[in-house]
């Protein structure tokens, strides 16, 4: 089993040190790390005497002294792995182009929000073995519903009923009352985006997109499908006499897969699933799996798998201490 899957390390340094090392060590082919990449709020590792600094400049100083340094030199010395990775609600989009930056100047490094790129390991193996290794690309959709903070760089309503978390003015709009650390492009929701994923795609980066084909595609959701053991919440109670649900991931997630049948789902954003529903779920024929975050405690919730079949893997904790 040549990939393994991480997400949300909220720039916690020894995860992503570790995670290095397994790959190392294991000989990974692939890391998938879906979304939440870096420091901010309580799981900033932010030194001490930057408590004060803005969230935005404490992510940038993250990516240029921290994380640019740390994935270059490991990809560097190993050419035959490739890190593959979308951002997430905890993570500021003005910080987008630094990763783009890192992107183009590392070999390995792909950021694929809102982007289809191949997977690297698949075509070389398609080249040897035609009839066996399906030739599998990359995609990643950052965006997650509304409800996870006030940073809504990543957030989108689901569909056009538009609906607010509970506790929130109904009449209110999310991109008025959140914070934006660059306006947004587009007003559309998630239901829009994945009415023709292909379009979006196009639309978004104006390249590749005629390539796509959702059966051989490995997505990056940050947000889990909706009501699915990946979106599972301790118990929030009640708020105005309505029950407060248990699950908080994206229902048109769970549609567009239904629909489209991926080949591959990788999510994150809901760290408790892990223990509280499980880490993969079947929806139809497609596998899709939320590896669930321990950042706090410096626990790696990482899953193992086989890329050529995605029915084989497994879940591991690894302290970091």
């Amino acid at each position: 089993m040549h990939a393994v899957a991480v997400a949300d390390l909220h720039g916690n340094v020894r995860l992503y040190e570790l995670l290095l090392r397994i790959a190392d060590a294991w000989r990974i082919s692939s890391v998938f790390i879906a979304g939440d990449l870096l420091p901010g709020g309580e799981f900033s590792s932010a030194s001490e005497g930057e408590e004060g600094t803005d969230l935005v400049e404490l992510q940038r100083r993250f990516i240029e002294r921290t994380l640019t340094p740390l994935l270059q030199s490991f990809l560097a010395a190993h050419r035959h792995t490739d890190i593959y990775a979308i951002m997430g609600n905890d993570d500021c989009r003005a910080n987008e182009a630094l990763l783009r930056e890192l992107d183009e100047a590392t070999p390995g490094f792909h950021l694929v929000n809102e982007r289809l790129v191949e997977l690297r390991d698949a075509k070389q193996m398609h080249a040897f073995f035609t009839d066996e290794i399906p030739l599998l690309a990359v995609t990643g959709y950052p965006y997650v519903p509304p409800g996870a903070g006030l940073l809504v760089d990543w957030v989108k309503y689901e569909n056009h009923v538009r609906l607010t978390p509970p506790g929130m003015d109904p009449c209110a709009d999310i991109h008025d009352v959140g914070i934006q650390t660059v306006p947004a492009r587009t007003r559309t929701t998630i239901a829009d985006d994945l009415a023709d994923y292909a379009s979006y795609l196009e639309r978004s980066n104006g390249s590749g997109a005629s390539s796509y084909a959702p059966d051989r595609t490995i997505h990056l959701f940050h947000s889990p499908p909706y009501d699915t053991p990946l979106d599972s919440m301790p118990p929030q109670g009640r708020h105005d006499h309505l029950r407060l649900p248990d699950h908080v991931g994206s229902s048109e997630i769970g549609r567009f897969i239904e629909r489209e049948q991926p080949y591959l789902v990788l999510c994150g954003h809901c760290h408790e699933a892990v223990t509280l529903g499980g880490y993969k779920t079947q929806i139809g024929d497609t596998w899709c799996v939320n590896p669930g975050s321990q950042t706090h405690i410096d626990v790696l919730s990482v899953v193992q798998f086989n890329a050529y079949d995605p029915s084989e893997m497994k879940q591991l904790f690894i302290n970091a201490r």
